[in-house]
């Protein structure tokens, strides 16, 4: 639970190229063409294929595509090494990577009679769920069979968009103006937040972001939120005790769990409110940012039980 939340480049990156999307619909799935390989008979035509593909697929107004040089250049930077079929694994890491939701892959295959099988699959970064598109006919018609299998990839990420991606999360803000809405009464009492975090040694120190966090969501629904050098003396108390873990990392992704226990105190009574506590891991791509992240969306959702209990 550290409060420094450094700025990363791979962030940076992401954002950018998600930026390129802002003329797009709201519902456009921003996607990327991988690669298209080639068996020992069709090796040529892998690089032909992604090319036709990636420039086909960019005329559909649908779809946000990500520039294959963008692509290129984030994964170098990262020394994403990959070779083979994509799987649901490397899709993921591709995807959070690059921001994509929609990875395409896929397989150049050469028969008899100078004829080609050319397979897509179509995999959803976040779902890890896999649809494939298939096209069959004559090498020296390659033209027509990428129009014919982009037409098949387009119409799939159309009709399957909601497996593809997961569900829209919901965002911090929508999460605070969520409980703000959830309190029905009017009272507002002042209100002293402390929560310190402790780790395995019995070491215990102010946790700034589970503390601010929790306050500023008081500030938001009108609760006069003091400290301790402030001249009135609080109303209602609320301690607590926070602790977190680092989790395994798995392609390039970190998890970090948080767990907060509070009592919430009616200071003159000293009549205990309630007593409460909240767990959640979160992973994102830094651990830094995962244990931020998992203290502000602990303290969120204890902030969701508790506030509507101080304004009745």
């Amino acid at each position: 639970m550290n409060a420094k939340i450094p700025l990363t480049i791979l962030l940076f990156a992401a954002l950018t190229m998600l930026a390129k999307a802002a003329d797009k619909p709201q519902s456009a799935l921003t996607v990327a063409v991988y690669d298209f390989k080639g068996d020992a008979e069709a090796a040529s035509y892998g690089n032909n294929v992604t090319t036709l593909v990636t420039a086909d697929l960019t005329t559909e107004t649908n779809l946000v595509m990500l520039e294959r040089s963008d692509l290129n250049k984030v994964l170098n930077e990262q020394s994403f090494g990959f070779s083979g079929m994509v799987n649901a694994d490397a899709a993921a890491k591709i995807g959070q990577i690059t921001g994509v939701k929609v990875l395409i892959a896929g397989q150049v295959i050469r028969t008899g009679n100078n004829r080609l099988v050319i397979v897509a699959n179509i995999i959803g970064t976040e779902t890890a769920r896999l649809f494939a598109a298939k096209v069959e006919g004559a090498a020296d018609n390659l033209l027509a069979l990428t129009d014919d299998l982009s037409r098949k990839i387009a119409r799939t990420i159309c009709e399957q968009a909601t497996n593809l991606a997961a569900p829209p999360v919901e965002s911090h803000e929508e999460c605070v103006a969520r409980i703000i809405k959830s309190i029905e009464g009017t009272n507002r009492p002042s209100v002293l937040v402390n929560i310190n975090a402790y780790n395995e040694h019995g070491d215990q120190w102010r946790d700034n972001i589970s503390s601010g966090e929790l306050g500023a969501v008081l500030l938001k629904a009108g609760f006069k939120v003091m400290n301790d050098n402030s001249e009135q003396k609080p109303d209602i108390l609320i301690t607590g005790l926070a602790s977190g873990g680092v989790g395994p990392a798995h392609g390039g992704l970190f998890s970090s769990s948080g767990f907060i226990e509070v009592t919430v105190q009616d200071r003159r009574s000293g009549k205990i409110v309630c007593y409460d506590h909240q767990g959640d891991t979160v992973t994102d791509v830094a651990q830094a940012l995962a244990g931020a992240a998992c203290s502000v969306k602990v303290a969120d959702e204890l902030a969701a039980r508790i506030l509507p209990l101080l304004a009745k």
